[in-house]
């Protein structure tokens, strides 16, 4: 990584992996249950892969709380996954018939889109589900616990935890939980013809980052009356996001990143991979955080498209985060998300749904879509 963004990490090249990867991928497609599996050898069918958290689930809040606490996920179809099926549609892209698998789950890390087997770059979690539940702080007044932090390497806490359906159904092998990655090698050993497969992840990453530095600066002025970042507690807070940010969590995400783009190349598929990358809802909440957030993108620029000529970046932040002056910006952070609905609980910019308005969402598909074109004109 260039000393610009200040951040450092390695991957394999393109293809090359672990040797296990491709063996772990056979044996999960004989028995991950997985309706996208199921019939993904139509040979008539040309397959989309999407993996990700709740932005490529295409969920918003507000739909969540209208149908809670029936939450099919037939309720969320207007995400940028589905326009950009529509577009691998059209006769002049694929012009096949297009099925969209989506693994997304809401809520979803970087971790937890990898899950816990080491021989795809998973971890044992170190953190139990009660862990995460019941941080230290609990007892304090003000607490934001239920995060899970960088030890915690549990897939998809929205079904196996939450037991709210998935598009896809949800991923379980004899009893035992199946992270996203699993689930998609499976899904490539299969047989199934893959057109492409875009990938979003490492926006709950950071809200689990920003929730444990107001954790730990709130238990600071609690028992010390002071933080070990300077000034108030709401600076020290942006002390400690950006700290955090800059050496540990955007490291860490990129890594993720890298490692899972690395296991999905070596499982066989070297087809076009999309990467959506970050917007800031929170430019005016928090200030600096649009410099972090520029950061992860150009960290994404430099560390991974460098090592996988078949992946490129679609990048939100011009479109959702532009304007030459705050009130600007502010304007359209409420047209492409839906911070300022005052349908949803939150209703106000400084505490609404970090989510994509419909419009928001077809932005994305155009985005990932251009990307995805520019690929293919490539020769991926």
């Amino acid at each position: 990584m260039s000393a610009r963004t200040g951040f450092a990490v390695s991957f394999p090249k393109h293809g090359r992996l672990i040797g296990c990867a491709m063996a772990l991928a056979l044996m999960l497609s004989a028995f991950v249950l997985a309706p996208g599996v199921a019939n993904a050898q139509e040979p008539t069918t040309t397959t989309y892969l999407a993996l990700g958290d709740s932005i490529s689930f295409g969920y918003t809040e507000e739909r969540f709380n209208n149908h809670f606490p029936t939450e099919s996920p037939s309720y969320f179809q207007e995400g940028f996954t589905n326009d950009f099926a529509k577009d691998l549609a059209k006769p002049s892209e694929v012009g096949k018939s297009i099925r969209l698998v989506n693994d997304a789950c809401p809520g979803e890390t970087s971790n937890g889109l990898i899950g816990e087997d080491p021989s795809l770059f998973g971890h044992v979690s170190e953190e139990t589900y009660a862990e995460i539940e019941q941080k230290p702080e609990e007892d304090l007044e003000l607490w934001y616990g239920g995060y899970q932090g960088l030890k915690d390497y549990h897939p998809c806490k929205y079904t196996f935890q939450s037991h709210l359906p998935l598009h896809n159904g949800g991923y379980v092998s004899e009893g035992t939980e199946v992270s996203q990655l699993e689930e998609a090698l499976a899904t490539i050993a299969s047989g199934a013809k893959i057109e492409a497969i875009t990938l979003n992840i490492g926006s709950n990453d950071e809200l689990a980052g920003i929730t444990q530095c107001k954790d730990e600066v709130f238990y600071e002025f609690a028992t010390k009356g002071k933080s070990k970042y300077p000034g108030p507690a709401e600076l020290a807070v942006l002390g400690c996001i950006k700290e955090s940010s800059e050496h540990i969590l955007v490291p860490h995400i990129i890594e993720n990143i890298g490692h899972t783009i690395a296991v999905l190349d070596g499982s066989g598929y070297t087809g076009p991979i999309v990467l959506l990358g970050f917007y800031n809802p929170d430019a005016l909440i928090l200030p600096g955080s649009d410099a972090l957030q520029k950061g992860t993108n150009e960290a994404v620029k430099s560390e991974i498209l460098p090592s996988f000529p078949n992946v490129a970046l679609a990048n939100p932040f011009p479109i959702f985060n532009k304007g030459s002056t705050p009130a600007k910006e502010q304007k359209s952070i409420c047209e492409y998300t839906e911070m300022c609905n005052s349908n949803d609980p939150g209703g106000s910019h400084d505490d609404g749904d970090i989510h994509p308005t419909v419009k928001g969402y077809k932005e994305l598909g155009k985005l990932v879509n251009s990307a995805y074109l520019q690929l293919v004109a490539k020769g991926v």
